[in-house]
Order: C-alpha cells, then sequence, then structure tokens
C-alpha cells in the first residue's frame, strides 16, 4: 500500500468517527489573534492571509496533498455581509495527516494560508475574512472539535485585475520554481494555482510531476484537480510522449480510466521502452503504471490482446536486468510477475523472495496470486523456518492471510503449525486470527496465553477479538470478560 492511499485510509476513519460527534465546536479558553493581508488583493492572483507572528500557536501550511486542505483552520468570508459558499473540496488524494498534523516541512513558510484556493474571489469589492483555530480530541469513543484561537473579522478590498497583469505576475512565477520542497509546497505551488484552470500553469504542475523529491511530485499530482478534463488528460498524453512515465502518471490513469480507455494501446507501447531506463524511479515508475493498465481490473483487455501479451513478454525478458535494481523497482517487478500467473513469473518470483526487502515479502505475496499447489508447503514452511532477518518475522506476517485466501482450508493445517511452532511472533499472531476466524481451539488457546500472560501483543489481540466479535465482547469488556469468553469458545 502506498503513502497515499494509506494517508487517506487513516483519515477518512477518524472523520468517520467525527461525523457522529457534534457537528458544532467546542468554545474553551478561546485565544484572540490579529490577521493581515497584503495590498492591494487582485481578482485572478494569489490572496494570502497572515496570522500575526506575535500569535503563539504556529500554523503549519500545507496539510495534505491537495493544497485545498487548511486542517483545522476555518477561514469564512463575507461579501456585503453574505457568508460566502466555499470552493467544493473533492481531493484525489484524500486529506493529510492524522487530525491536527501537517505535512509541512521546516522550510514552508508559516501562519498564513492561501485564502484564493478555498474561495473564488472573481469579483471586486469589498469583503470580510475571520480565520478560527481548531483543535481534535477524543471523549467517549467521539472525536470532539474545539475552537481554541479565533481572529476578529479583517475587512479587505479586491481589485479587478487586468489580462496583462495576471499574465505578467504567471510568467514571472513560473520562472522561479524553487528545488527546496517547504518553498515549492507551502509557497510556489498554492500561489501557482490562482491561475488555474489554466492549461500552462498545468503544464508547470505536471512537469513538478517528474521532481524526484517525493513531497514535490504528491503535491503536484494534488493538484491536477484545479484543471480540466479535457486538459488533464491531453497533457498527460503528452507528457508520457515526450518524457515518459512517473509515478504520479501511473496513479492519474488508474483513477481516470475513462479518460484514456481510449488510449490504453498506445500509452502501453510508449511506456515499455522505459523498463531499460537509466533511472530507477522511471523503471519503477514505468512497472507501475504497466501494472495498472495491464493487470489490474479497471482496463478490460481481450483475452487474446497483442498489446497485453507483448507487455508481459517485455517484462518477463527485462526481469533478470531488474531485480539487479533498487528494491523498489524489485518490489514492483514482483507485483508485475504476479499478475502474469505463468511458469516463467512463478520461477522468476522465487529467485526474488531471496533478495531483501520489500521486494522479498512481495515475491511472497505474488506467489499466492499464481497459486501452484506445489508452493503451499515450501511457502508454509518460510513461517516456521528459523534465520530471518527480522526476529518477529514482519515480513512474513502477510503470508497467513495470503495463504488462506489462496488456498483456502488446505493452509489450515499449516497454521495452526505455525502458531505452535514459528520463532516469529507475528507470524503466531496473524495465524491465530485466520484460525480464530474459523473457530480452531488452537487460536483461541493462543488468545487466551497472551492475555493471562500479558504478551507484548496482548493489546493488539484484544482490540482485534473485540472487532471481530463485537457481539459477544463489547469494546468495554475488560481482561476478565475476554478471559471467559476465550474459555467458553474453548468448553
Amino acid at each position: 500500500m502506498n503513502a497515499i492511499q494509506a494517508r487517506r485510509i487513516l483519515t477518512l476513519a477518524f472523520l468517520a468517527i467525527a461525523a457522529l460527534s457534534s457537528a458544532h465546536a467546542q468554545m474553551s479558553d478561546v485565544q484572540k489573534f490579529q490577521i493581515h493581508m497584503t495590498d492591494p488583493t487582485y481578482t485572478g492572483l494569489p490572496i494570502w492571509i497572515y496570522a500575526e507572528s506575535s500569535f503563539p500557536l504556529e500554523i503549519h501550511y500545507p496539510y495534505g496533498e491537495d493544497p485545498e486542505d487548511f486542517g483545522p483552520n476555518r477561514l469564512e468570508v463575507k461579501r456585503e455581509n453574505q457568508l460566502l459558499e466555499k470552493v467544493p473540496f473533492k481531493p484525489w488524494v484524500g486529506r493529510g495527516g492524522i487530525v491536527d498534523g501537517w505535512i509541512a516541512p521546516p522550510s514552508s513558510p508559516k501562519n498564513r494560508l492561501p485564502l484564493h484556493l478555498q474561495y473564488s474571489l472573481d469579483r471586486p469589492g469589498m469583503y470580510s475574512v475571520r480565520w478560527t483555530m481548531l483543535r481534535h480530541n477524543f471523549q467517549n469513543g467521539q472525536m470532539i472539535e474545539t475552537v481554541v484561537a479565533q481572529s476578529d473579522w479583517l475587512d479587505f478590498q479586491v481589485l479587478q485585475s487586468t489580462p496583462d497583469q495576471r499574465k505578467d505576475w504567471f510568467e514571472e512565477h513560473r520562472k522561479n520554481v524553487p528545488s527546496d520542497p517547504g518553498e515549492f509546497v507551502g509557497d510556489f505551488l498554492p500561489s501557482l494555482l490562482a491561475n488555474a484552470p489554466n492549461p500552462l500553469a498545468l503544464q508547470v504542475v505536471l512537469g513538478q510531476m517528474y521532481a524526484t523529491k517525493p513531497l514535490i511530485s504528491s503535491c503536484a499530482l494534488g493538484s491536477l484537480r484545479f484543471f480540466r478534463e479535457e486538459d488533464v488528460r491531453s497533457q498527460v498524453l503528452g507528457m508520457l510522449h515526450s518524457r515518459g512515465p512517473n509515478d504520479g502518471l501511473a496513479y492519474v490513469v488508474s483513477w481516470h480510466e475513462p479518460w484514456f480507455r481510449d488510449q490504453k494501446e498506445d500509452i502501453v507501447r510508449t511506456a515499455m521502452p522505459y523498463l531499460h531506463s537509466r533511472e530507477d524511479w522511471q523503471v519503477a515508475a514505468t512497472l507501475k503504471m504497466l501494472g495498472f493498465l495491464v493487470h489490474t481490473g479497471n482496463f478490460h483487455w481481450p483475452s487474446d490482446s497483442e498489446i497485453r501479451a507483448r507487455s508481459d513478454m517485455a517484462v518477463l525478458a527485462a526481469a533478470p536486468e531488474l531485480m539487479e535494481r533498487s528494491p523498489d523497482v524489485s518490489q514492483l517487478l514482483a507485483e508485475y510477475l504476479g499478475g502474469i500467473k505463468s511458469h516463467n513469473a512463478h520461477d522468476l518470483l522465487w529467485q526474488v523472495v531471496e533478495r531483501p526487502e520489500p521486494a522479498h515479502e512481495q515475491a511472497l505475496i505474488a506467489l499466492t496470486w499464481i497459486g501452484e499447489a506445489q508452493d503451499l508447503p515450501r511457502l508454509s514452511e518460510l513461517l516456521i523456518k528459523p534465520g530471518d532477518a527480522d526476529k518477529y518475522g514482519r515480513d512474513l506476517a502477510s503470508l497467513p492471510y495470503h495463504l488462506v485466501r489462496a488456498y483456502g482450508d488446505r493452509a489450515i493445517p499449516y497454521l495452526e503449525k505455525a502458531v505452535s511452532e514459528s520463532p516469529y511472533a507475528f507470524v503466531r499472531t496473524q495465524s491465530a486470527e485466520e484460525l480464530a476466524l474459523r473457530g480452531r481451539p488452537i487460536a483461541f488457546r493462543f488468545f487466551l496465553d497472551a492475555v493471562e500472560g500479558n504478551r507484548f501483543y496482548k493489546q493488539e489481540l484484544v482490540v482485534w477479538l473485540k472487532t471481530h466479535f463485537a457481539n459477544e465482547l463489547p469494546s468495554s469488556a475488560d481482561d476478565a470478560t475476554v478471559i471467559a469468553f476465550l474459555e467458553a469458545r474453548l468448553r
């Protein structure tokens, strides 16, 4: 799972909890702070709002890959004493850090937010803005929103800009793309987006998706939604032809399959030569893009597709060379090989298994996708074989789930042996969880030992039990209740 997906899942979980709590922020010890704006402000140009530097609470922006994510800060804007509606927030890549966290590096400018990204200030006139700072805490299993600071309303005037003024600003701005991630995500990019959906601004953003600094490329990806679909589609195809794949373009193609359905054959042909790029990051991006196009359910191919077969053949031919590249390349190679499901891919995956993390773990999982019968004992032996580089067996911990998914009940005896004999704590816990879902006594004995013996993984297992047996174990259950439940299961 990539970092963007992981952050999205974590944050959506918190937001779901927050939705169950009160919709109104609680007011408690609210501090007052002063705000100001630079004069003059113009339509179609960046409009930043600043908190006074004497304010003791620092504001760190950005909070997520989408530049419109202002985290625990709420801006309200009035025109002619009427509250304006915000621009709809529909991010491509989810929200940012957990609850009130931020992704801004230390070099990002502090104590300011780009007002133009949340409100469409495209009419000249007098406006008012108020800035409210929030904090989130958990009480009784619910997320509570509390106002910790608030400014007074500030009046400001927006003047009408001219086409020449906007053009001159853009041309000057695009000449000075910073290489520092903090300056890029905290100043350059959100300012540039005042020019959206201008296709010329999109060209600058797409160019930064080739940056080798992950924060720059991921925030560039997150800002593509500010541009028109037809422009994104045509410029992405143009970038692929002129510069080849990158990680962000692979996600764009995958997330928006209808945009690229008619060009999928052309994209595969264009991407394949980059399997031999000198840059490991581009080889990895090529494998990711080909995998999305050829082996996921988003793009549908006829069973006898020549293009799909050519992609598989190109990866198989390049595999011996790709194994010697970076761990990221080896991992994505393993993912792709698991989708081919051929004897050649199978044999290559066992070669990848001998390599270090993260390719080793991914190759084991990919072998279960192929699911050859003779692999079940061989894969299961790794669960109990001493000598793994990780003494807790973290790299093997996902294997019990995948074995059951691939082999069904045939995997059960091997997992029971793993619970009893594995030298790796996390292999035992994950095997026990899979067995508990199938009512196997050995799993409940393992859970009982963890609780009574106060093993270091006890709390994790108790939480798992309360989640999967919620009808019998309430979230408030203490250890005695958990023990009684386990003993009843064993009886």
